[in-house]
């Protein structure tokens, strides 16, 4: 890993659940780390859903080895929320590979 590609800041998001004015519990999103990152991938899609044009920004970042899930982590980059699709581990406990789709809002 060449750490001069670490050039860009990504925020890592948690799942958490708080509670609200009723004390029900819903769910939010918590900044839990800033990192520096390797952005490899930049791919965009354009498909027609219900007649509507939409692109796709689909991304894939390197970052230092760390614990992550796609299920409970999303990221933040550029001013727009990425979901994450797939993480793959390079080395052994290296570096990980992150593939991330934009999310339309920030729920």
């Amino acid at each position: 890993m060449n750490p001069g590609k670490l050039n860009r800041r990504l925020v890592i998001q948690s799942r958490t659940l708080t509670q609200d004015a009723t004390g029900s519990r819903v769910q939010a999103w918590a900044d839990s780390a800033t990192v520096w990152a390797e952005a490899v991938i930049q791919k965009g899609r354009e498909s027609t859903l219900a007649d509507a044009d939409r692109s796709q920004d689909t991304r894939q970042f390197r970052i230092r080895h760390r614990v992550l899930s796609s299920s409970t982590n999303r990221l933040f980059y550029q001013s727009k929320f990425y979901n994450i699709t797939g993480i793959t581990e390079e080395g052994v406990k290296t570096t990980l590979l992150i593939d991330a789709i934009a999310t339309q809002s920030a729920n």
